[in-house]
């Protein structure tokens, strides 16, 4: 199969734990190009988050955000989708976390704001954006996904609760153990797949998607070919077709030479 798109998850997948791009992983991408191969970064981080990994690797299609909630160009800016969340919704979710004692980020347009001192640190550790704290949120700006954090097991309990709740109202998926992500129901990052082979003109035979959460699992329905890393949940290595080495071993670097090159 001759291959045309490689989609890439970033935290966990592209990124090692220290959150950086690899020598040999950034050597595949730079390969890929060669080859005439193009790639897809796709996050649930905001998209202010994933730019500077453009620009470092040179890619150029857009970007998917938030979990697909966002489809941007990172050349022109040009959005070529978005979806905010409905606001008497937002309420009650914010409601549900702080009531639950969970710390809750919003990721908007734009910017971050949290309502807990503890994860402005860790929005600048990992994603290197300034989160602003607030009290109370005002609804100006669209909103393209809440968060939770905590142990696994409380983003268990909370993902029971409001998937059961909510299920035919929003998206609600886990992109990591600690972190609970609610969005629009008309969002994943597999419907974003679908939309930039649609508006690109590629067909799902043509396309390698990797991944590490359950997030990615919607874009592993999509794809010709689907690699789950090693440091994957078992449910997300179950529905890949193949695991290559964990972020912290070049998977993707793995993956790629042994399918693409």
């Amino acid at each position: 199969m001759q291959y045309k798109l490689v989609v890439l998850d970033m935290d966990g997948t592209l990124l090692n734990d220290k959150h950086q791009v690899s020598a040999a992983n950034k050597e595949a991408i730079q390969r890929l190009k060669k080859h005439g191969i193009h790639i897809v970064l796709a996050s649930g981080r905001p998209y202010e988050s994933i730019y500077p990994y453009v620009n470092e690797l040179g890619t150029d299609l857009p970007i998917i955000a938030a979990n697909g909630a966002l489809i941007k160009s990172p050349l022109t800016s040009e959005v070529y989708y978005s979806a905010g969340l409905p606001i008497h919704l937002t309420k009650e979710i914010v409601e549900y976390g702080q009531e639950n004692q969970y710390p809750v980020s919003l990721y908007l347009d734009g910017e971050v704001h949290t309502f807990h001192e503890s994860m402005v640190k860790v929005h600048w550790e990992l994603e290197k954006l300034n989160a602003k704290l607030i009290e109370k949120f005002e609804g100006k700006k669209d909103l393209y996904k809440i968060i939770y954090r905590n142990i696994p097991e409380k983003i268990e309990e909370a993902f029971l609760h409001l998937e059961k709740k909510y299920r035919n109202q929003l998206y609600i998926t886990r992109s990591d153990d600690i972190y609970l992500d609610i969005m629009n129901i008309n969002v994943s990052k597999g419907m974003a797949l679908r939309q930039i082979l649609e508006t690109h003109h590629f067909s799902p035979d043509e396309v390698v998607v990797m991944g590490n959460s359950y997030n990615d699992t919607t874009m592993f329905e999509v794809a010709g070919l689907s690699i789950a890393m090693e440091n994957s949940p078992a449910v997300v290595k179950e529905a890949a077709d193949f695991v290559t080495k964990s972020n912290n071993e070049d998977g993707v670097a793995y993956a790629l030479e042994r399918y693409i090159y």
